[in-house]
């Protein structure tokens, strides 16, 4: 059988974005913690399989996840110099030392990325790769909102949102929407929070849009999707898989939380509720997005946001995300809990602790307070990651200067039979970080 390099650099959007494009105000997030995460996708990963990443992995967290059956190879960046420049993505750091990984990776490998964030010709070429890619061009294109939008109106989905090709036209449109109520603008490459921004009034409005037209001044080009927040009840996703041969796989349905727009946390979806979508001819719909998706192009792993409404009403296309997802990884995760009857809920913490405080310590706290699942403790967490928690102070940044680290600790909560349960052992689990001096900031 051969072997998988499972590999990704998260936060794909921003290599997606054109540099030419305007931008919505917002706040910078960690690109540490981002830079981390790709450690996450060791759910991923069968026995013979190799983990790339752009930071080594905590051995402790490695020796724990061992005893759990996840057996993989952890292959990491050796350049520091190239792993701490985060202008390069995982394709930069493999093509600028390529040499050293033809050795090290096997022959005819496949490859497994997060998501597609440059020309692969090259990579497929100089390691030999056993499977194709789509072209960024079409990877692009159907992660933009804008496709989403276009691929509504083409299934004939009812469709709320309008497309404003500037600031001029996004005030327009904002003054007519506010009068029913709030607006949302979204970036047409902008996710979990970023590039999403809520207008509850005409002043807002008229200060959005003249800090766009600031932009347009300077030459950049304005483009966005603008539409009434609506009122919905439930946040889920679908995660599909599309063969080179267009056929569409299903993988899962994951109901999510989310706060302010952000991404909080992940849980399947539950026989009753896909029964409601069946119901609703949902799986239908998601067979016609990925024949269209393969037309425009793609093929490969797909989430599909979607979303009910208070009046029942069914938003099947909210936007997609073409590449893996927490939702995906969740299901993997999921998937291993299953064997002991369990669910997963996949969150995060988000935390701060000084540079003493050591992955270590956190595993041996969470084990002596009886929350860390183990074959035989199966009422406990799984911590998923140590490079996010710990951010630009880990081992994996032993130059940085700070004393102080805030970054996510992600976890998944198995729980029994109610997603409550799982809520209830995280906030059991934050009251053991705080006892090693961590603060809990969620």
């Amino acid at each position: 059988m051969k072997s998988t390099v499972v590999l990704g650099t998260f936060d794909s959007e921003a290599w997606w974005r054109s540099p030419n494009g305007s931008m919505l105000p917002s706040m910078n997030s960690s690109q540490a913690v981002t830079m981390g995460m790709d450690e996450l996708l060791f759910p991923l990963c069968k026995e013979q399989d190799i983990l790339f990443t752009r930071q080594p992995m905590d051995e402790h967290l490695r020796s724990y996840l061992s005893q759990l059956g996840y057996t993989f190879t952890n292959v990491h960046c050796r350049n520091p110099v190239h792993a701490d420049d985060y202008t390069l993505h995982v394709f930069d750091l493999l093509m600028a030392d390529a040499s050293y990984y033809q050795q090290l990776l096997p022959q005819d490998a496949l490859f497994s990325p997060y998501s597609i964030l440059s020309d692969t010709s090259e990579l497929v070429r100089r390691f030999n790769v056993g499977n194709q890619f789509p072209s960024l061009d079409a990877v692009r294109a159907v992660n933009s909102k804008i496709y989403s939008h276009e691929l509504r109106q083409r299934l004939g989905i009812r469709n709320m949102s309008s497309i404003a090709d500037s600031s001029e036209e996004l005030l327009a449109l904002g003054s007519e929407l506010l009068r029913t109520g709030q607006v949302l603008v979204k970036d047409p490459l902008g996710v979990s929070g970023k590039g999403n921004m809520l207008i509850s009034s005409e002043r807002m409005l008229k200060r959005i849009a003249a800090y766009l037209q600031e932009q347009e001044n300077r030459g950049k080009q304005t483009q966005f999707i603008i539409e009434p927040l609506l009122d919905k009840t439930e946040d889920f996703s679908c995660q599909l898989f599309i063969t080179e041969k267009g056929e569409a796989e299903f993988i899962s349905v994951q109901r999510m939380v989310n706060e302010a727009f952000s991404y909080i946390g992940s849980y399947p979806a539950g026989s009753g509720f896909t029964r409601i979508l069946r119901d609703n001819d949902y799986f239908s719909i998601m067979e016609d997005a990925c024949k269209d998706l393969f037309m425009a192009g793609y093929h490969g792993e797909v989430c599909i946001d979607s979303m009910l409404l208070a009046s029942g009403e069914m938003v099947p296309i909210v936007e997609i995300n073409a590449r893996k997802s927490m939702g995906l990884i969740n299901h993997h995760v999921n998937q291993y809990v299953r064997q002991y009857s369990l669910f997963s809920f996949l969150t995060f913490i988000s935390a701060g602790c000084s540079t003493e405080v050591t992955m270590l310590q956190v595993l041996e706290a969470l084990r002596a307070g009886g929350l860390l699942f183990t074959q035989e403790n199966r009422q406990g967490i799984i911590p998923l990651g140590a490079n996010t928690l710990f951010g630009s102070g880990n081992t994996a940044f032993a130059e940085a200067e700070s004393e102080w680290r805030k970054g996510k600790l992600y976890v998944a909560a198995p729980y029994v039979s109610d997603v409550s349960e799982a809520f209830t052992l995280i906030h059991r689990v934050k009251d053991v970080l705080k006892s090693l001096t961590i603060k809990v900031y969620n």
